[in-house]
């Protein structure tokens, strides 16, 4: 168990370490717009260095956001724990939906609310806070931690893998703590062992030169048709992807992957209830539906403009239309190899005219179940929150985990500070800060019962 004085200091001093998180969330740092990133790099390298972290920032090319790199040696020089967070915030509309200003973070009934407080800079500075802690009550960490903090994870993390490659002395570790994670309805500590990967791109089909009156639709092509044709051979009445070879490297889940599935909780009726869905897509069970969340590759249309989309009428035939994808992949699938075959079917069904601009593209990743730091995880969980932990095989979301996990065979778990219903990417995004004290003491255990295995 814990130190009682560590679990005091980190008691003692939650309001202190919350407001540094106001602190932090005032800052706008909005990557899609490029909006603060600069400033809130500077501002996340004088936290560090606040804390005691040696501290560099690496630097891309211009307009690239920096990479905040540190390091602190602790007492086992063997072990090294590296941090991963992003300091970028998802855009904040709609504004009229928040209860108080996004980047005036307010405290409200115990919890925090802001753009960002959770996704990520809640968890960011909670590692921040683990590390003071460490120095304040023992004089030091307890094994040597590493910190890499980005500015570009919301718009696909485009440079990480860069930076890494670039400075791979820096990044070696035994493990990494990723950017997040929380609990479940029921306070049970979720343990994410993975994420899928994604092909996020921009398809756009142009016929006209001008937009054109509808009339002389009788005559001229329609781009909306077209794209329209072409999204209908994506995939198929089953949910699969139409791509020749799409799934030729899924590989079946091990029996010890499906034990794991089976036990993790899954609330259908309220899963559905919070989307407004009657039911599971293609009609599939809620056991299904639990397995397609962390196993089953996406074909997903994100957005579609075209023409005149305002109130009353306009009779146009619009000269283009647009539509954004996000194809979502599991362990296997490389996104370089199935966005090659993409395009290959585009042009085998006759749309090799159609324009494919890839945004962002990066592997699924998975940690062992068994790994001593996913048990080390599990049984952290357990012990602060009194609960069984809730292990997830893997998110049915992204991130650049295979920059860690795939590139150099680092084992990585996803536990952190959030809550349930924190609203990430939502007006009205917040925190719970009886959930942030838990989530230092969380990171805290399974650092302990790692180094004592």
């Amino acid at each position: 168990m814990l130190d009682e004085k560590f679990e005091g200091y980190v008691h003692d001093n939650l309001n202190r370490f919350a407001k540094d998180v106001a602190r932090l969330a005032s800052q706008p740092s909005v990557s899609a717009r490029k909006e603060g990133i600069e400033e809130c790099a500077t501002l996340v390298e004088k936290m560090m260095r606040e804390v005691g972290i040696q501290t560099r920032v690496l630097r891309g090319e211009e307009g690239v956001a920096p990479l905040l790199y540190g390091e602190m040696k602790g007492s086992d020089s063997n072990k090294t724990i590296l941090f991963y967070n992003h300091y970028d915030v998802q855009p904040e509309e709609p504004l009229d939906l928040w209860k108080s200003p996004p980047f005036k973070p307010e405290f409200r009934e115990g919890r925090l609310y802001g753009r960002g407080v959770s996704d990520d800079k809640g968890e960011l500075v909670s590692r921040l806070k683990l590390l003071e802690s460490y120095l304040k009550v023992n004089g030091e960490p307890p094994c040597n931690l590493k910190f890499c903090f980005e500015g570009e994870e919301e718009v696909g993390s485009v440079h990480l893998d860069d930076y890494v490659s670039q400075n791979q002395e820096l990044f070696r570790a035994d493990a990494v703590f990723w950017e997040w994670g929380g609990v479940d309805e029921e306070g049970r500590p979720i343990v994410g062992l993975g994420v899928k990967g994604m092909i996020y791109l921009e398809l756009a089909v142009k016929s006209l030169n001008i937009d054109a009156h509808s009339s002389n639709a009788a005559a001229l092509p329609s781009a909306p048709w077209r794209l329209i044709r072409l999204l209908n051979l994506v995939k198929d009445e089953n949910e699969r992807v139409s791509v020749p070879g799409w799934y030729d490297k899924v590989e079946n889940l091990t029996e010890e992957d499906e034990r794991v599935l089976e036990e993790e909780p899954f609330d259908a009726e309220s899963f559905k209830r919070h989307y407004g869905a009657q039911s599971f897509v293609g009609g599939i069970t809620a056991s299904q539906a639990k397995k397609a969340l962390a196993r089953r590759p996406t074909a997903n249309i994100a957005g579609i403009w075209a023409g005149y989309t305002g109130p009353g009428s306009k009779t146009v035939l619009p000269k283009e239309i647009h539509c954004k994808m996000d194809f979502r992949l599991v362990p296997n699938q490389e996104p370089e190899e199935l966005l090659g075959r993409f395009k290959d079917f585009l042009k085998e069904k006759g749309f090799g005219d159609v324009m494919v601009e890839v945004e962002s593209k990066e592997p699924a990743a998975r940690t062992s179940f068994r790994d001593p730091f996913a048990q080390a995880s599990i049984k952290g969980g357990e012990s602060v929150f009194g609960k069984k932990s809730v292990v997830r095989l893997s998110e049915a979301g992204t991130g650049p985990l295979y920059v860690f996990t795939q590139r150099y065979k680092i084992p990585a778990v996803s536990i952190g500070v959030s809550p349930p219903d924190n609203a990430i990417h939502a007006p009205n995004e917040s925190i719970r800060l009886d959930l942030f004290e838990k989530g230092i003491l969380w990171l805290a255990e399974t650092t302990r019962t790692y180094l004592s295995g």
